[in-house]
């Protein structure tokens, strides 16, 4: 089955960033630390073969990501480096998971996918200034 994973990144001084991935899935039911790794796994591989600019970075620190004034900037290192840095970047709350309107917080909780299913991954940035 296929599923969309869309990344929302608000805060950035360009303006808000809207990344798609989209990949297969074998199963429907799945938890969210391997909805995590596959959406990082396709990334990493789409910037590999150089069909990706660059990875979405909701999982990035906002440093990182407002210094990256383009997306190649925000090129990934190893897909298990990658994996681990975006499971924990969501266990710290440095992103968050909507599926369907309803936000997950326990990332072994299982989630079953439809085709029709809206998964959203949203970062967003602290304010600067003052």
């Amino acid at each position: 089955m296929h599923v969309t994973v869309t990344t929302i990144i608000f805060g950035l001084p360009e303006g808000q960033r809207l990344v798609s991935t989209r990949f297969t899935v074998a199963t429907a039911t799945l938890t969210v630390r391997e909805l995590i790794a596959r959406k990082v796994e396709q990334e990493v591989a789409e910037c590999l073969a150089c069909e990706r600019p660059g990875l979405s970075g909701e999982y990035l620190s906002p440093e990182v990501l407002i210094k990256a004034r383009t997306r190649e900037a925000l090129t990934p290192g190893t897909v298990d480096t990658e994996i681990v840095r975006a499971q924990r970047a969501f266990a710290a709350r440095d992103y968050m998971i909507v599926i369907d309107d309803k936000r997950l917080f326990d990332p072994d909780i299982g989630v079953t996918l439809l085709p029709e299913t809206r998964i959203e991954f949203i970062k967003i940035l602290p304010l600067v200034g003052g």
